[in-house]
């Protein structure tokens, strides 16, 4: 059996799912599965609606961008026996708590405490980090093939569901290696290297490209022809034409302008990255992350859980929200680009039009476009509501920053919530409070980085 054959983590996860869903696994009651909208949560959501489909189960998926009390008056009311939430939950105990259900939890966000009554499968309880070395996904596909070991094959929506959160970078560990390097022994995946950007030719995947931001360069087809034929290519190449000297040639120019642009060098090297294929897929992990992602920050969170069903035709309309997510982004970016950005004693900070994106900004801005010392903070309006997307840097966890805590002790003292990861977190505060705030957090995240509790 090909669990038997994978290392240590694999087998310890997959016989803590098969104890837990056992009676999940043993009836034929519906289940309905609650998932997160971002492309960690579809793609767990997928795949536990795929293991349903092939069991015969009936369920239904609902896709949401939080847990709050309306949600559970509206399931407790449809009593479904089961009730499988993902990429969510955890921090949201009280709430789940509450279903006439039984309640099972897979999720990857630090848990606020465990549970009688909901069942955790949550990686965290069992020694593993789930910011770096499990996500939603990885564990969605646990729970499938603890249900029936064909389910192997959806690996390859784990890997892009896991790439949408950003654990690949800058390399596969703990939980997710074991399971990329297990499928790839069974003929799941197919992994090599390659740019990291993707298009039709070079001028059109260079002047789209927004991750890596290339000042310059994205979102300015001029700049990018520059920048081709300062290689001595042709603008209408594609990347798939390129030799290796030709591939060698255009990552170097590349990487000199990020790192021109204040880039560290891990995000630099960042411009060639594995390229992983996906069975069952005509494309790539990292194309069909980005296509369910761009689904659920543009509300298509339909379309991108179509896509994880394997639809054709909701591929074709992913890749379209995919450009048109892009362009929103690239316009963002240049945006900010020229208006600047907010620093305080520990932490830098702006305001992004879309709640939905502002996490995706963040990211970027303290990547590519005002890389530094600071985490940042990008804060968008949401009805009487601040939304707040919080993002770090490896090193600055290995120096003792918590997002996820100092965001939840911050959005607290605010009249708020918050929570997620050490490395990426967020917060939802009452409109007007968002200045303190950001105090708070300035000074949470300055005790933290200082040694301190935090």
């Amino acid at each position: 059996m090909p669990e038997k054959d994978a290392p240590g983590t694999v087998s310890r996860v997959l016989s803590k799912m098969e104890e837990g869903l056992a009676g999940l696994k043993a009836g034929r009651e519906p289940v309905r599965v609650v998932t997160h909208y971002d492309a960690d949560g579809l793609c767990a959501a997928g795949i536990l609606s795929r293991a349903l489909l092939r069991a015969n189960r009936p369920f239904h998926t609902t896709i949401v961008h939080q847990i709050d009390a309306p949600l559970i008056e509206t399931l407790s009311r449809q009593s479904y026996p089961w009730t499988v939430f993902c990429d969510l939950g955890s921090g949201a105990l009280d709430l789940v708590e509450g279903l006439r259900s039984r309640a099972v939890i897979i999720d990857h966000h630090r848990p606020l405490r465990e549970s009688r009554q909901a069942l955790q499968l949550n990686c965290h309880l069992w020694g593993i980090d789930g910011t770096f070395d499990a996500c939603a996904s990885t564990l969605a596909l646990m729970a499938a093939v603890s249900l029936d070991e064909a389910n192997w094959d959806l690996a390859g929506i784990a890997c892009a569901g896991a790439i949408g959160d950003r654990q690949h970078w800058p390399a596969w560990r703990g939980l997710n290696a074991e399971i990329m390097a297990s499928a790839e022994r069974m003929g799941h995946l197919r992994t090599r290297r390659g740019l990291v950007i993707d298009g039709p030719n070079l001028l059109s995947a260079l002047s789209e490209n927004n991750e890596p931001f290339f000042r310059g360069v994205s979102g300015n087809p001029e700049g990018a022809r520059a920048l081709i034929e300062a290689a001595g290519l042709s603008p209408q190449a594609t990347v798939k034409e390129l030799d290796e000297s030709e591939l060698g040639a255009l990552a170097s120019l590349l990487v000199l302008n990020l790192l021109r642009g204040g880039t560290s060098e891990e995000y630099a090297r960042g411009v060639m990255v594995d390229r992983t294929w996906v069975s069952g897929f005509d494309t790539d992990a990292n194309e069909l992350a980005a296509v369910v992602n761009a689904c659920g920050r543009l509300g298509l969170e339909d379309t991108g859980l179509a896509v994880c069903l394997g639809g054709r035709e909701a591929m074709e309309e992913a890749r379209s929200a995919r450009r048109r997510y892009r362009a929103e982004i690239t316009k963002g970016m240049l945006g900010l680009e020229a208006r600047g950005i907010t620093r305080k004693k520990h932490l830098q900070y702006f305001y992004a039009e879309s709640a939905q994106m502002a996490g995706a900004f963040a990211a970027l801005v303290m990547n590519y476009l005002f890389p530094g010392e600071r985490p940042t903070v990008a804060l968008a309006r949401e009805g009487q509501s601040m939304k707040v997307s919080a993002r770090g840097t490896r090193p600055l966890v290995a120096r003792g920053l918590d997002l996820a805590k100092a965001c939840r002790e911050a959005a607290t003292g605010s009249g708020g919530d918050g929570g997620g990861h050490t490395i990426a977190s967020g917060a939802t505060v009452p409109l007007g409070s968002e200045m303190a705030f950001l105090d708070a957090l300035d000074a949470a995240v300055g005790k933290q980085l200082a040694g301190g509790a935090g």
